[in-house]
């Protein structure tokens, strides 16, 4: 007898996007597997907070001259399984359906926002530092 409480969903697709969030996260582009799954709210979100942490991350490893640099690689790889897990648990409980269109766009946005970001960040680090030399 079919079991009608869950939608359905492919078999793949949960495992998609939990493979698209963890790999891509751990190149520091969070949110790709929330992207696929249909979630552009979650995914924004996770990319946006990924980028803040790993940009205050290298703010406390500048200023502790490296040492906090044994903090910050387990943080992020919690972070980054943590979301691909839930992103895979999303899947599998909404019965969403995959689109590889939406991660191929936002990795497109997300690395033009991120190498715009980080050089904002860059120019004004040098601008602070100069302005106190």
């Amino acid at each position: 007898m079919a079991d009608f409480s869950k939608p359905e969903t492919r078999s793949s697709d949960d495992t998609i996007a939990m493979v698209l969030e963890i790999v891509f996260g751990l190149f520091g582009i969070l949110g790709l597997g929330w992207f696929y799954a249909g979630n552009l709210a979650v995914g924004i979100a996770a990319f946006v907070g990924f980028y803040i942490l790993v940009m205050a991350e290298l703010a406390v490893g500048i200023a502790s001259f490296g040492l906090a640099a044994c903090l910050i690689v387990p943080i992020n790889l919690v972070a980054v399984i943590f979301s691909g897990l839930k992103a895979r648990d999303y899947v599998r409980n909404t019965g969403a359906r995959g689109n590889i269109l939406y991660p191929i766009i936002a990795l497109f946005v997300g690395l033009f926002a991120l190498c715009g970001g980080t050089l904002l960040f860059f120019g004004s680090l040098g601008a602070l530092l100069e302005s106190l030399s």
